[in-house]
């Protein structure tokens, strides 16, 4: 197993990694694939590779999760893509991924990175939580097949040491 950078062939390996678990394992409808798809292709398009990041879990030339940091401004970076196939899970790497990100977002003077996630994904939420991240917003609406509540976590990376 190893955590690479990007390149643009990743981008449909990781939006289908996205479905294949969203949509299976949370019964998230087809409309998500534009939502993925579309934010990554904007990523790809817009890419600033002084500023932002995509990170490869590779395992045996296999896509099997990523991580990415995409900048919302100049002191604030965005968290996105934060993913991982089922067999990595439990293993240390989404810890792994996440100090990863954190760090890249101290490297490039962030102040603050914040995320997007469902109230129902207990083991990322105790994750952004160890981590110290807070809920500072939640938004209640119909996506994806779904009747959702979407939480927004933000974490101040200035002087942070864990």
């Amino acid at each position: 197993m190893k955590i690479r950078r990007f390149i643009p062939e990743d981008i449909p390996l990781v939006v289908q990694m996205h479905l294949d678990v969203h949509c299976t394992e949370h019964g998230f409808d087809a409309s998500f694939r534009s939502y993925v798809e579309d934010a990554m292709m904007a990523f790809l398009t817009n890419h600033d590779p002084d500023r932002e990041h995509l990170w490869i879990v590779e395992e045996n030339g296999i896509t099997r999760g990523s991580i990415a940091i995409v900048k919302a401004s100049e002191d604030v970076a965005q968290l996105r893509w934060f993913i991982l196939g089922e067999e990595l899970r439990g293993k240390g790497i989404g810890k792994t991924l996440l100090e990863t990100a954190i760090e890249y977002c101290k490297e490039k003077s962030y102040k603050s990175v914040f995320l997007w996630t469902v109230d129902f994904l207990n083991t990322a939420r105790h994750l952004y939580e160890e981590y110290g991240f807070t809920i500072t917003e939640r938004s209640n609406h119909q996506a994806w097949g779904k009747f959702l509540v979407e939480e927004r976590w933000e974490l101040d990376v200035r002087g942070r040491k864990h």
